[in-house]
């Protein structure tokens, strides 16, 4: 299951394949009700593509990034919590976070573990000082603030 919700692409892709299906059997005669679905479905679907979806980098480069004044921020896909992070933030701000994929990253994954005493908890805010997990609005306002500081990935 791990690998399959690894995939960012996928649950746009079903959503996509479900608002096609609902469609179709709008064309076939099943009832005008299977338009409003599958207009609804692709709808999130496109809303999901454009608004959660960040560039994985490797964990290599974290320790840089930070030296910096970066910040770093362990995700997953499927995780509410990232998804929220990442549409809050907007545009400008997921182009400040150097983003590591805790599932693409067995390094990440284990730095991730070592923050949070053996639990794989995101997402995490990493700064060179400070690290947290982004789970309620205070500590979403308190990424954002932090986010807003750091420098930008180059």
């Amino acid at each position: 299951m791990r690998q399959l919700m690894s995939k960012a692409w996928l649950v746009p892709a079903v959503m996509l394949a479900l608002g096609l299906l609902f469609a179709y059997w709008g064309l076939i005669g099943r009832g005008p009700l299977n338009y409003v679905a599958a207009a609804i479905l692709l709808f999130f679907a496109l809303r999901f593509v454009s608004t959660t979806q960040v560039q994985s980098l490797p964990v290599s480069g974290v320790d840089e990034h930070l030296a910096v004044g970066g910040v770093v921020v362990y995700w997953r896909p499927g995780c509410q919590y990232c998804a929220r992070l990442i549409r809050e933030l907007g545009t400008e701000g997921r182009e400040r976070v150097y983003w590591v994929n805790i599932w693409e990253d067995a390094g990440a994954a284990d730095r991730v573990r070592h923050y949070h005493h053996g639990f794989e908890t995101v997402p995490t805010v990493v700064t060179a000082d400070d690290h947290f997990v982004a789970k309620d609005a205070e500590t979403y306002d308190r990424a954002k603030a932090v986010i807003r500081r750091a420098t930008p990935v180059d």
